[in-house]
């Protein structure tokens, strides 16, 4: 399954997190100095009794305040005081993984003291490098005392070992039962997000959407949406000054949230109706999926040159109110900072079949992994910092701010955001406020949170509208598929099915672009039947039928029994 399907994922919404935004691009080493409030050089620096450490991640849209200020009115300020430490943050523009990979072998360059991935594959290399800390064992020696010892969710924890062999990284994003019985939901408006959020979706404008006579029910199924397009660009709508873009695809990733959407609408699994693995570009309806973005790119609806900008673009789209409906991953966007997005649900495809969600009523083991390395400096520090980050008053400080000035408490206890909170999370990478994502808790934040309304957060009311509406459809058939989520590294990497899987990448993605970018429909299907004679080529049924073997054993162990619910 592709990964930004998980509804792990799908946490970044209410805290005008993350839901998270993406930024504008990436901290290429961040520089620590703020005027009066300059963070510690060196082990004890301009502030007494703090050290400062080198946080290393490869997550280029990840943007934390590139100054520590140590000022104790600050988020971050606040941290240093209650850990002793401040943070330099080396986060590259791009090829972070690269770049990771490099240390790892480089006997030159310092190894980063904090290390935050989204990549399994390189934290399994991080892990045999023998560089990073099992916590267990880190707390165990330098902070005994750590509620992380006792509290942490068990069920995550399990997942975690399953897939890492021991308990190497946090999490972030936490949401499961376990977590759940730790922090339970402050309310209904929370149990609906666990039950049918998803991150990946289309999100319109209902600006422009009125302004065009259009309503949500004409444009919920292929021919009305299409339609809607050519209505607008008759219409040669505008805003602020700017053309009306019909159709933003989620940039060079396209092909995973964009793409991953739509087959998801149309109805593609990665089983078929007897239950057995298949790649999903070989199901019927991806070749649906690629005609629904080929006819909106031969109309002229997007601009091709939206499949190769990175995601600083595509959110400044976002931002300038002329986007008509974008489709992707609607957490890297920062749509709910305006209250005008809303979606349709899934885009009913003309041949009529069902579109489907993938849900998961196991843990997950984080989006972000968040790894310790041996050779830091201060482990005593970062211990504690550790513990006081994942702590009930460390989230409430970095997620929500300072109790009377960004959030009040209501009758029950739970955070009231103030309206300087919402605007100073919107702006995290200046104020630092909900800006540490590798530490963000889903189960917290939804037992933590008044439940919204439009009065209280508009933002969490805006991202649910938009994040459940395809999951809440009628036609949206949910299934568990638990058992269908495969291990990055399930083929040794020098296998000869780790090369096919490799050969096999590097191929769909140019050949993908060239389908879109069809010029006619002899073209269209000409490509298509080329890429699927070229992928059986390549041993993708070979490596299919591999894949088969563990996703029976999984169904055999979790007792799921999923089946392609189309064909």
């Amino acid at each position: 399954m592709i990964m930004k399907g998980k509804w792990m994922v799908a946490v970044f919404l209410v805290l005008a997190l993350v839901m998270a935004g993406c930024s504008s691009g990436g901290n290429e080493t961040a520089n620590n100095s703020d005027g009066g409030t300059n963070a510690a050089d060196g082990n004890n620096g301009g502030e007494q009794g703090t050290s400062k450490a080198v946080w290393f991640s490869s997550i280029d849209f990840w943007n934390p305040p590139t100054t520590w200020s140590t000022d104790p009115n600050t988020v971050q300020g606040k941290m240093t005081e209650k850990t002793g430490l401040t943070f330099e943050f080396n986060i590259p523009a791009q090829d972070g993984d690269t770049k990771l990979n490099l240390m790892l072998v480089s006997s030159g360059e310092a190894f980063p003291d904090v290390i935050t991935i989204t990549n399994d594959v390189l934290g399994k290399k991080l892990i045999e490098s023998g560089k990073v800390w099992d916590l267990d064992e880190f707390l165990k020696k330098y902070d005994p005392d750590s509620h992380l010892l006792t509290d942490f969710p068990a069920d995550v924890k399990e997942t975690i070992i399953e897939r890492d062999g021991g308990f190497y990284s946090y999490p972030s994003h936490m949401n499961s039962e376990d977590a759940r019985a730790l922090y339970p939901p402050s309310g209904q408006f929370y149990i609906d997000l666990v039950d049918y959020a998803s991150n990946g979706g289309i999100v319109v404008n209902e600006n422009v959407l009125k302004e065009a006579g259009l309503t949500l029910e004409d444009i919920k199924t292929e021919t009305g949406l299409l339609a809607a397009y050519q209505k607008i660009k008759d219409m040669n709508l505008t805003a602020n000054g700017a053309p009306v873009i019909p159709l933003l695809v989620d940039g060079k990733s396209y092909q995973g949230p964009t793409l991953g959407f739509l087959q998801d609408s149309f109805g593609a699994m990665t089983v078929d109706k007897d239950g057995n693995y298949r790649d999903r570009l070989l199901a019927p309806e991806t070749k649906l999926a690629l005609e629904f973005l080929y006819k909106a790119s031969k109309a002229g609806y997007f601009d091709p040159g939206q499949m190769t900008v990175d995601n600083a673009s595509v959110k400044a789209d976002m931002a300038s109110g002329r986007v008509f409906t974008f489709i992707g991953n609607s957490a890297n966007t920062s749509f709910q900072n305006n209250d005008y997005w809303t979606s349709s649900g899934p885009i009913l495809s003309d041949a009529g079949t069902k579109p489907v969600l993938w849900k998961s009523k196991r843990a997950g083991g984080g989006w972000m992994k968040t790894f310790i390395s041996k050779s830091a400096k201060e482990p005593e520090k970062l211990a504690k910092w550790l513990s006081y980050m994942s702590s009930k008053e460390g989230m409430l400080l970095h997620i929500y701010g300072f109790e009377g000035i960004d959030y009040n408490l209501d009758a029950e206890g739970h955070v009231v955001k103030t309206e300087k909170g919402i605007k100073d999370a919107t702006d995290y990478m200046k104020t630092g406020l909900s800006a540490f994502w590798p530490f963000h808790h889903t189960s917290f934040s939804y037992s933590t949170q008044q439940p919204p309304n439009e009065e209280t957060d508009k933002q969490a009311v805006t991202a649910n509208r938009v994040q459940s509406a395809y999951g809440k459809a009628e036609e949206t058939v949910i299934y568990d598929g638990s058992p269908l989520s495969l291990p990055a590294d399930l083929f040794p990497s020098d296998s000869h099915f780790a090369n096919d899987e490799l050969q096999i990448k590097t191929y769909k993605e140019a050949q993908i672009a060239k389908i879109i970018l069809a010029k006619s429909d002899g073209e269209f299907n000409k490509l298509y039947d080329e890429m699927i004679a070229q992928l059986k080529k390549l041993g993708i049924e070979a490596l299919d039928q591999e894949r088969n073997k563990y996703v029976q054993e999984k169904k055999a162990e979790y007792g799921i029994d999923v089946k392609g619910i189309n064909s």
